[in-house]
């Protein structure tokens, strides 16, 4: 390999390094939304070349993370009642038609792979580790999603997961919360293992209104009332 391949590949190591970094730091919170981004400081921060840091942040802009003012700098985007309304409406469109065709393939692999991230974020709850918690459960939405066999569906899900986190790592869940919502998981995979499209459908639907309940009822009963009329 050139020297230049070199350079390339350490490069876009680093380019990942950054944008996983940045990213956990927003969705954790510890980067809270409105605040600025600047390249020195996060440069400072996570120990790294301000050119990865850059890329990344134009990376993170480009699934709504992030945005860039004009002769301000970047800023993690804000929150607002409205935007989670937006944001888990499109989940709800977007993800339920994942889930009808999801339930009409499903197969024993699939199912397995589910049952295991549901499993890996039992645990990770377990040991208090917040951050495999939620990889876990980002793999098992995603291991129903990637039985529906279309790349650019899942493509097309990934800056309204991302956005939503923002919102489902604020309100706290615990306790009884966190045994509904693997209830609701377990809702959802059942309807995909018997082959139940729209059982499976509604059940995303329910789950993720649900989730926005946690966090306020009046937003949920309005998300309620915009997509009870949406077709997926």
């Amino acid at each position: 390999m050139t020297a230049a391949g070199v350079g390339r590949t350490s490069q876009a190591t680093a380019l990942e390094q950054a944008y996983d970094a940045i990213l956990e730091a927003i969705l954790e919170g510890e980067i809270p939304a409105g605040a600025p981004l600047r390249l020195q400081e996060l440069s400072t921060t996570f120990g790294m070349s301000m050119m990865p840091i850059r890329e990344a942040l134009r990376q993170l802009e480009s699934i709504g993370v992030v945005e860039v003012i004009p002769r301000k700098g970047a800023r993690v985007r804000e929150i607002s009642a409205d935007d989670l309304i937006d944001t888990y409406r499109t989940r709800i469109l977007l993800e339920g038609a994942l889930c009808r065709r999801a339930a009409e393939n499903f197969d024993t692999s699939d199912e397995v792979a589910a049952r295991a991230a549901l499993e890996r974020q039992r645990l990770a709850l377990l040991d208090g580790d917040a951050g495999e918690a939620r990889l876990a459960h980002k793999d098992f939405h995603y291991s129903i999603y990637r039985a529906a066999g279309s790349e650019w569906m899942l493509r097309s899900i990934e800056s309204t997961w991302h956005n939503s986190e923002r919102y489902r790592i604020a309100s706290e869940q615990e306790g009884d919360q966190l045994t509904l919502r693997r209830k609701e998981h377990e809702q959802m995979l059942r309807a995909c293992v018997r082959h139940r499209p729209d059982e499976a459908r509604l059940a995303l639907r329910a789950h993720l209104i649900s989730t926005v309940a946690h966090l306020d009822k009046s937003l949920a009963k309005r998300l309620d009332i915009l997509t009870a009329g949406d077709c997926c």
